[in-house]
């Protein structure tokens, strides 16, 4: 369906007049009809109830009316928003962050970058890693906040933060008495982890930290986020590991506790090496300062 036989359908469907319609649409009546014809056969539906006297909706024609309006409206919206970007009066930022990086110096950077930069609209979607990398390299994202290793030679990579990994465990836990706990501490307990590849790789993985303390971890995989794996620690089900700047998520049913000689992550902003945007460079000038005074 051409946008333009729509608009002049929703026209003569406010009008109920064929020239009246073509009065506002400024043109003569019989172009309106012969497209208002071509609209119909296009759809498999009549529209109109034309007789001599009126113009009238087919229960067809009203729902396409109702259906319609507000897509036509968006249209208009997107147009128009577009335009004022390409004039320079709007711009936008997409970052992307993946759960575990959403906490801890981003939202500061988000916060201060919309208060320093009002007109700069930001937007922040959460991305699995491979998704951030594939879809900074194709610029649908400007920047990303990933942890490190990022390897690809067509990516600038700015290193922000480093944090350890915390044990997080049900409140009503034996070790929660505990201030500090050692990973053979956690031996007899299971081990919530999320399943999906990214977060498996946020430091080392669970079995190589208990293999290199002397025992085999008793694993589960829960769900495809820590967000569920912490729910689950709540209801009792196991303990899992994060990453130190998610224990501000604090459920009332879950502890959290310092992890002795902890590996750590290193969080990093991410984008094209030929974006050279002002917005962008704005972003990473702005966390690499926020980051230093963490």
């Amino acid at each position: 369906m051409e946008i333009r036989r729509l608009q002049y359908f929703v026209v003569l469907a406010e009008e109920l007049h064929f020239t009246k319609a073509a009065d506002r649409l400024n043109m003569s009546q019989p172009p309106l009809s012969q497209q208002i014809k071509m609209l119909e056969a296009e759809i498999g539906a009549q529209l109109l109830q034309r007789t001599k006297r009126s113009v009238s909706l087919t229960p067809a024609g009203r729902a396409l009316y109702e259906e319609i309006v507000p897509v036509l409206a968006t249209l208009d919206s997107i147009a128009w928003r577009v335009r004022r970007i390409s004039e320079g009066e709007e711009r936008e930022l997409n970052i992307a962050c993946s759960f575990s990086t959403s906490q801890g110096l981003l939202p500061q950077v988000v916060m201060e970058y919309h208060a320093r930069h009002p007109r700069i609209t930001l937007k922040v979607n959460e991305l699995p890693i491979e998704m951030q990398l594939d879809a900074i390299t194709k610029g649908i994202v400007d920047v990303g906040f990933l942890r490190l290793p990022v390897e690809q030679p067509h990516l600038s990579v700015a290193p922000l933060y480093e944090e350890a990994l915390m044990v997080a465990l049900p409140a009503s836990h034996w070790l929660a008495t505990r201030k500090q706990l050692a990973i053979d501490d956690l031996k007899n307990e299971t081990f919530l982890k999320a399943a999906a590849r990214q977060s498996v790789a946020l430091f080392e993985s669970v079995e190589a930290l208990c293999l290199r303390a002397g025992f085999v971890a008793k694993v589960a995989e829960v769900s495809s986020n820590l967000n569920t794996a912490l729910g689950l620690v709540g209801v009792g089900m196991g303990i899992a590991l994060i990453p130190e700047s998610m224990s501000s998520l604090r459920p009332a049913s879950v502890v959290y506790r310092p992890l002795k000689n902890s590996p750590h992550s290193a969080v990093a902003a991410v984008w094209r090496r030929d974006n050279d945007s002002l917005e962008v460079q704005l972003f990473i000038d702005l966390a690499r300062s926020l980051a230093t005074t963490r």
